[in-house]
């Protein structure tokens, strides 16, 4: 009998631990972060969204991250603001006709049906144009991505980081659609 009691409490135990967890409180991603994003049903967010730390002398940076979209239609991402900038734009690198690497605006970031569209450095990813400050390491940025027609908008947060060197530059010598 007192095997079964040591069983039985044990089970409860695990019972109680498991449920103080933080994944029973809320989901967090891997590295612990909480997922800082309000999507509209059909939309998450994948890993934690992130802003390129800048020096103070640069007006302008970007923002990154993954979106799953589990709907059978494609949704676009038309516009997006932030209250650090002044502009905010969709953007894309593309060559030009001397092959260089050039970011250009686009008019929509398409999140594919049942798929997932990553904006990440050297690619798709949110302007931030004509800071209003200069942003700090680890300081939360609040964006707003607007989606087409009545499928609403994703609220996220981004922590401002150093980039990891891959892709280019952002706010350095590239055009942003004349502002």
């Amino acid at each position: 009998m007192t095997d079964r009691y040591r069983i039985l409490g044990g089970l409860a135990l695990s019972g109680l631990l498991f449920a103080a967890t933080p994944a029973a409180a809320g989901p967090a991603h891997a590295d612990g972060e909480p997922v800082t994003c309000e999507c509209p049903e059909g939309i998450e967010l994948e890993g934690q969204p992130w802003v390129r730390l800048m020096p103070p002398t640069m007006p302008s940076t970007a923002a990154y991250l993954t979106l799953r979209n589990s709907t059978d239609r494609d949704i676009d991402i038309v516009a997006g603001e932030s209250p650090v900038a002044a502009v905010t734009e969709l953007h894309d690198h593309v060559e030009d006709e001397h092959g260089v690497m050039r970011m250009r605006e686009v008019a929509a970031i398409t999140i594919p049906a049942n798929g997932r569209v990553e904006l990440q450095p050297g690619g798709l990813h949110i302007m931030l144009i004509d800071l209003l400050e200069p942003l700090d390491a680890e300081q939360v940025v609040p964006i707003t991505l607007h989606l087409e027609e009545d499928h609403g908008e994703i609220h996220l947060e981004a922590p401002v980081r150093r980039g990891d060197g891959a892709g280019m530059p952002h706010g350095s010598g590239h055009h942003h659609g004349g502002h």
